[in-house]
């Protein structure tokens, strides 16, 4: 029995996966059944060697600290700004390189006589400056100001969550199917305010000494190909040490969870139901997906994910953990689509 593993970095861009070798354990406990899930790109999670049914099998142990830190609790939703600055900041920074390259050619351009445009010199104090880099200069700054002012503005919003003591949502479950429907009640004075609910599965990435345990590499030493150096203060339990880029805009050290909901890189989302008079019936994302499970390396966690309208905080998303019943039918190969590493890229709940 042992579990592979070839979970994605935070930019699986700068490696080809199918040239990487997989981490591989040892299965701790005889607990629910065989799957693989994977991508078309090559990354994929597998377990083997149980057998093809697991029974009515429900996780037992604990939910991760992961979970508690990041993936529990309010979050707001991220708004389509965030998008268009982070694409605003690619294009100034390719226009920055071409000035710089056209302002290192104009001496070229007035030798062979070739009229120029913003090169002549503005005197700022005691230094000289060409017009152009004056004009591009302000440019390249507006989007890094504008995030700014957005992030800002988004923490000011949470903080006003925090402040509300009344803004309370509880999902009233034992546990959720993995496969078919599973009828919510919520509970709570946000409650009220709640206009759709989904069922979320994905694979939560293992904590980053499991994976140099498996590997045999001395964990001050040499990384494996895509995971990072270990920073000094880095929290060993968030994660695999491959997510160290702007997962999320902004986050905060003294609110459980972070600003916006992290996505889980190999993830399957149930449909968006209407919440009606507190109820919903949410349906399990297709597959059948394995239902709940905390290993070493493999950690398959579900989740409800709420979206509110209330009238002073506007749209929030409240995230609830729970445990899912493992399939009583053999899991087949379920194939993914790679979601993308940052929380501003996510998909946005639909609107009444």
């Amino acid at each position: 029995m042992e579990e592979l593993y070839r979970h994605p970095p935070f930019d699986p861009r700068r490696l080809k996966p199918t040239e990487l070798d997989p981490v591989v354990g040892p299965i701790d406990r005889a607990f629910g059944s065989n799957f693989r899930i994977e991508t078309a790109e090559g990354w994929f999670v597998e377990r083997r060697g149980l057998p093809d049914t697991g029974g009515d099998d429900l996780e037992s142990r604990a939910f991760p600290s992961v979970v508690k830190a990041q993936r529990m609790g309010w979050f707001l939703e991220p708004r389509p700004l965030h998008r268009r600055l982070r694409r605003m900041v690619d294009s100034v920074g390719v226009v920055m390189l071409l000035t710089l390259l056209y302002l290192a050619l104009a001496p070229g351009f007035d030798a062979l006589n070739i009229p120029t445009f913003g090169t002549q010199s503005v005197r700022l104090g005691l230094l000289d400056y060409p017009l152009l880099g004056l004009i591009v200069v302000p440019l390249i700054l507006l989007p890094l100001v504008l995030r700014l002012a957005v992030n800002v503005t988004d923490l000011r919003r949470q903080t006003h969550i925090m402040q509300d003591e009344a803004l309370r949502l509880d999902i009233d479950v034992d546990h959720v199917n993995s496969e078919g429907s599973t009828s919510l009640t919520l509970k709570g004075q946000a409650a009220e305010h709640a206009v759709f609910a989904s069922l979320q599965c994905g694979v939560l990435a293992p904590r980053r000494h499991h994976i140099l345990n498996a590997l045999n590499k001395h964990h001050g030493g040499q990384p494996p190909p895509g995971m990072t150096t270990a920073l000094a203060g880095m929290e060993p339990a968030m994660g695999d040490g491959t997510g160290l880029g702007e997962e999320s805009p902004m986050r905060r050290h003294d609110w459980p969870g972070d600003v916006y909901r992290r996505p889980m890189r190999l993830a399957a989302q149930g449909g968006w139901k209407a919440v009606i008079d507190r109820h919903v019936e949410v349906e399990a994302p297709h597959g059948p997906w394995p239902g709940t499970m905390y290993d070493a390396l493999v950690r398959i966690h579900w989740e409800v994910v709420v979206a509110c309208d209330h009238p002073t905080h506007g749209r929030l998303l409240h995230v609830t953990p729970v445990r899912a019943v493992w399939p009583k039918a053999s899991i087949p190969l379920l194939t993914v689509n790679l979601t993308d590493g940052r929380a501003e890229h996510a998909d946005p709940a639909p609107t009444r």
